[in-house]
């Protein structure tokens, strides 16, 4: 016969600690044996990895050609070869144009993972609604 205490009666009947993470919580999954559900991650609303890429070399482009039109810029104002006025320049062109692309590349990030979302609830309902027999084509 085992004896049990009620703080171990207690800890036995109270739920798991939550776990933070994805992967800890396929391992403390499988840690506690096959009588547990595995839990998956919920559908991420980031972009994918190559539109955030493209996203970046954007950035990049621009703020190089803000540069050089900054540069261009500090070079016609001043003709006796002073550099660091063409380098202000540069500097305040490669940021403007980069703080700009950034915010437009921001918005179109946001507004194609709304789009994306929006696509998925439409298949979900066409599947549903395809499942149920409405609306479905009827047969010429």
């Amino acid at each position: 016969m085992e004896l049990v205490s009620a703080q171990d009666d207690d800890q036995r009947r109270s739920p798991p600690p939550p776990e933070t993470g994805a992967m800890s919580s396929h391992v403390g999954a499988q840690a506690a044996g096959a009588d547990r559900a595995v839990l998956t991650a919920a559908p991420t609303a980031l972009p994918s990895v190559l539109a955030r890429a493209a996203a970046f070399g954007a950035i990049i482009v621009a703020a190089v050609c803000g540069g050089l039109a900054g540069y261009a810029t500090g070079t016609l104002q001043c003709s006796a070869g002073c550099r660091g006025l063409s380098l202000g320049w540069s500097a305040i062109g490669a940021t403007a144009a980069a703080a700009g692309v950034a915010a437009l590349a921001a918005l179109v990030l946001r507004s194609m993972s709304e789009w994306a979302d929006q696509a998925s609830v439409r298949r979900r309902r066409a599947g549903r609604s395809s499942r149920t027999g409405r609306g479905a084509r009827r047969a010429p």
